[in-house]
């Protein structure tokens, strides 16, 4: 199986996971759904580890076949990627919160500059967190965690010493611990984002072992499933000392994101050693979705979620057709259309 064909199923692994998100918004609490499906749509956490662990493979598969990358070229790829989209998703929780009549109410200008610097997580699940998704857009959350990754990444990768250490996910999981260790006592938005480093960084070691090798095994595997493992026990401690336990709160929901990330590794390394057997016939179909899977997550929470339509809508299946409608046409349009154009004028 070549290079090309590896990316392209990742390719189809992230269309899956933004579908599934939407999913989960749409779904998980919705009373009228039958009970197994909101059980099945309740994991969109998990899929936005997912994407942290897709994205640690493919940002290093890019830098590494670039010789001449420095940081302002690598700095100006990476914003226009992830901040022209993020511009749009604004501009559009704009207009939904005027159109309903709540901007007033809801908009906060110190918000939107911490946004802007990428400061923003989910508060109502976990401590600590310095800035809320501006106007309640929940999926940014991600995009803070991201960000950072991205820059994090750029000057551990030009330091030579560092990385062609050949135990280095090791110290990123020190790192790791001791950050989670510190946000346990002192919750801050730091130590969240270095904690979780260790997962990005996983996805980049994934993509260092195959790019070396051209395949995977699991004695080569085996530190990025130590170190999943190690923090899974780590983040299960304070879950141990927690009177009330909440499955989609802290400290819980640390735990159950690291036990995802380890469970996708060791899902991903049982499956590539059956040749992605039914591959094609089911994360597969979701290469249509691909090309605009991140337009479709960062797009579709305030049009689908919070834009109320009904008033003018009656028929709820009308409403969500022009919805579903206008976030695809949206993602389209921001994805393949406008993203180029921006990649041209911004370089």
């Amino acid at each position: 199986m070549n290079h090309k064909l590896h990316l392209q199923k990742l390719d189809d692994i992230r269309g899956f996971a933004a579908v599934y998100v939407v999913g989960y918004h749409l779904f998980s609490s919705a009373t009228f759904m039958p009970e197994w499906m909101r059980v099945f749509f309740s994991f969109g956490q998990e899929a936005v580890i997912l994407f942290f662990l897709l994205s640690g493979f493919v940002i290093y598969t890019a830098s590494c076949q670039d010789e001449k990358l420095n940081f302002k070229k690598y700095f100006i790829k990476r914003f226009r990627r992830i901040y022209f989209p993020f511009f749009v998703s604004i501009i559009i929780s704009i207009l939904v919160f005027a159109f309903n009549g709540e901007l007033q109410e809801e908009f906060s200008g110190f918000g939107l500059i911490g946004n802007i610097f990428m400061l923003q997580d989910l508060s109502i699940v976990k401590p600590g967190v310095a800035f809320k998704p501006f106007l309640h857009n929940y999926p940014l959350w991600s995009l803070s965690y991201e960000w950072w990754f991205y820059m994090l990444f750029y000057f551990l990768y030009h330091n030579k010493k560092f990385f062609t250490y050949k135990y280095k996910i090791y110290a990123i999981l020190l790192v790791s611990c001791i950050a989670y260790i510190i946000y346990i006592f002192f919750p801050n938005p730091l130590s969240q984002f270095l904690a979780y480093f260790i997962i990005w960084w996983s996805g980049l070691t994934a993509a260092e072992i195959y790019l070396s090798t051209q395949r995977f095994s699991y004695q080569r595997i085996k530190p990025i499933l130590i170190c999943l493992f190690f923090m899974s026990v780590m983040t299960a401690l304070p879950v141990a000392f927690t009177h009330e336990i909440r499955l989609g709160y802290y400290p819980f929901l640390n735990f159950r994101h690291f036990c995802f990330a380890f469970i996708a590794i060791a899902i991903g390394l049982f499956w590539y050693q059956r040749n992605l057997v039914y591959f094609n016939k089911t994360l597969g179909i979701f290469s249509v979705v691909a090309p605009i899977s991140y337009g479709l997550y960062i797009l579709h929470y305030p049009i689908l979620m919070q834009w109320k339509l009904n008033v003018y809508i009656s028929n709820w299946v009308m409403e969500y057709v022009i919805k579903f409608a206008l976030v695809i046409g949206l993602a389209y349009l921001v994805e393949i259309k406008l993203q180029p154009i921006v990649n041209k004028w911004l370089k």
